[in-house]
């Protein structure tokens, strides 16, 4: 079936190891785009970041924030998920372990992210009481409502474009991206990590692997 969609991740997917944006890569989504392939960019990041990076890239589709607990069309965004358990179990966290928030983490709305200072299991044992979801995306460990998703987020937008899920082609990295690849037509994984879920397996990773895996979606077009 012919790709009309591709949802991506951004950091891992489409940069270096320091969150440095590949050119190359960006410039495979803005040819895609002039083929009519809608862009969604679907990140753990927050919204504003999204939103900045899909205004330089020139993405035309909806944003998946927080790792699905947000998704803006443009001038409208849905929150899919209250902040109130994330908070609790943060502030029951923080008492225990010296953590700390990620840089602008106060524009989050639906989560809190942290540096990865203390391993993803000993925070998910201590918040094993909370009704919380937590994940470690490589670039920030994430406390999150477990309702949301991306792969959830995902199946909302593109039923709202009026696109099958099998014209959706998704490229992601980490742990938070499995539904996402899982429910696409067309699922990219950046290195070996979700080879198990993925119809096809990039060579290299971060950003260079997303320049392999675009390259399988134009192929798909």
């Amino acid at each position: 079936m012919k790709i009309r969609a591709l949802a991506i991740d951004i950091d891992g997917t489409l940069t270096d190891k320091l969150r440095r944006l590949n050119f190359t890569a960006g410039e495979l989504i803005r040819k895609l785009e002039a083929r009519n392939v809608m862009v969604i960019l679907a990140t753990g990041n927050a919204l504003c970041v999204a939103d900045t990076i899909s205004t330089f890239l020139g993405t035309s589709g909806a944003l998946i924030a927080e790792n699905g607990g947000i998704i803006s069309y443009g001038d409208e965004v849905k929150y899919l998920a209250s902040i109130d358990e994330i908070e609790k179990a943060y502030s029951f966290l923080k008492d225990r372990l010296a953590i700390r928030e990620v840089t602008r983490n106060e524009y989050r709305k639906t989560e809190v992210a942290l540096w990865r200072d203390y391993p993803v299991e000993e925070i998910k044992k201590i918040l094993k009481d909370f009704r919380v979801e937590v994940v470690d995306t490589k670039f920030a460990i994430h406390i999150k409502n477990p309702d949301v998703s991306k792969g959830r987020a995902l199946e909302m937008v593109a039923r709202r474009a009026g696109i099958s899920m099998q014209e959706v082609a998704a490229i992601g990295d980490s742990s938070n991206d499995i539904d996402m690849l899982e429910k696409a037509g067309l699922s990219i994984s950046i290195g070996s990590y979700l080879k198990d879920v993925a119809d096809y397996t990039t060579e290299r990773e971060y950003g260079d692997g997303g320049v392999e895996a675009l390259k399988i979606v134009m192929n798909h077009i």
